[in-house]
């Protein structure tokens, strides 16, 4: 029952939601309502288990004094400390609040930002000119950065206009629509097989049967 099982949940659970999303019975049931409120017991009980297994590795690392287990005496202690304290203050207190929004989002948004100096890199190795594709990739990038930047107007009053308006507005929306309709229908055809019990990656196996 290792594999049955989560197939047989895997299985029922894609037919309700079905059945809720595209019969009238299933909207009245709500049984939407319901496996969302399954979902969200799932979910609590995956973080627990996170927690505990970040726990365990961890601390085996402090143990045995691995190579940067002062980081993990740090992640240990944060851990438990916001836990803590958000048992205590609860999720709407001034210093659980505080702590998130002036140290987590500034953090998260330091991390996300040193993206800018991987993205410059890539860029400068995607617009060397060597084919056909790279230039014309290169003359979009330039006429993007020209409509974005004052100077582009100063040039020609209207290029923010053809840029940001037609340019983003109709041929990049025209080709991120194409790219997310084959994005939904490879969804699709793996969301079938799955349901049909044809792709059991997720369970453990070699992929296919």
């Amino acid at each position: 029952m290792r594999k049955e099982g989560p197939m047989i949940v895997t299985v029922l659970s894609s037919l309700v939601v079905l059945f809720s999303n595209y019969f009238f019975l299933g909207q009245q049931w709500g049984l939407t309502d319901r496996l969302d409120y399954w979902f969200n017991i799932s979910y609590g009980i995956a973080l627990a288990l996170g927690f505990v297994n970040l726990t365990i590795i961890h601390w085996k690392y402090v143990q045995r004094r691995r190579e940067g287990w002062v980081y993990s005496v740090i992640l240990l202690l944060v851990m438990y400390g916001y836990l803590l304290l958000g048992i205590v203050e609860q999720h709407t207190g001034p210093t659980f609040s505080w702590i998130y929004d002036n140290m987590m989002t500034v953090l998260g948004a330091a991390v996300f930002s040193l993206l800018a100096f991987l993205i410059s890199s890539a860029a400068y190795r995607a617009f060397r000119i060597r084919t056909k594709e790279a230039t014309i990739l290169l003359v979009c990038a330039i006429f993007i950065l020209l409509a974005r930047a004052p100077i582009g107007d100063a040039i020609w009053s209207r290029w923010s206009y053809w840029g940001n308006e037609w340019f983003m507005g109709v041929l990049n929306t025209a080709g991120y629509r194409g790219i997310l309709l084959g994005a939904y229908v490879g969804a699709f055809a793996v969301a079938l097989r799955i349901l049909l019990g044809l792709e059991r990656a997720h369970l453990g196996g070699t992929g296919t049967q």
